[in-house]
């Protein structure tokens, strides 16, 4: 599947004062607000509605155009992430909101979104650079992870091993 993301500033560290604009755990109400009520925050959304409520999140309904999508709302706190999951025939598999901050201490919104197989399959068929770059990294992925295996059954001691992988 392919992943695509944008991020952007939220907080901006260089006014007057020097000092941010909101705090992280303010961003995170807005956020979770968000999710409950995106209209007024996603344009493309026009109606929404919580059908039911979980321990760990809830399942909404969304209408986006003439699409109405059914997502599974999962927000993680200590990750500062909310994650959305199409529990329809979308083209979507997931959306993600990452809260994060840049090398100034800026916070950030990182948008991502993860296409289903078939979409993915199209754009990887139509774009040659993508193509070769997923097979690229699929086959580092499959070597790393042998790897890994390996020597995660062999219990092998890592604490004096250097590198930056």
């Amino acid at each position: 599947m392919i992943t695509l993301s944008w991020t952007r500033k939220v907080d901006d560290t260089s006014g007057a004062s020097g000092a941010p604009c909101t705090t992280r755990e303010r961003l995170w109400r807005v956020l979770l607000h968000k999710a409950e009520h995106p209209v007024g925050y996603v344009p493309a959304i026009t109606d929404c509605r919580i059908l039911e409520r979980y321990e760990d999140g809830f399942l909404r309904e969304a209408r986006r155009g003439s699409r109405l999508l059914v997502q599974r709302v999962t927000p993680d706190e200590a990750a500062g992430r909310i994650t959305f999951r199409h529990a329809d025939s979308s083209d979507i598999a997931v959306i993600t909101n990452q809260m994060g901050e840049d090398e100034h201490g800026n916070l950030t919104l990182t948008l991502s979104i993860t296409l289903t197989e078939a979409p993915s399959a199209a754009v990887l068929r139509e774009n040659v650079y993508l193509h070769e770059l997923d097979a690229d990294f699929a086959a580092t992925l499959d070597a790393m992870t042998t790897v890994l295996r390996q020597h995660a059954l062999q219990g092998l001691d890592v604490a004096g091993v250097a590198g930056d992988a």
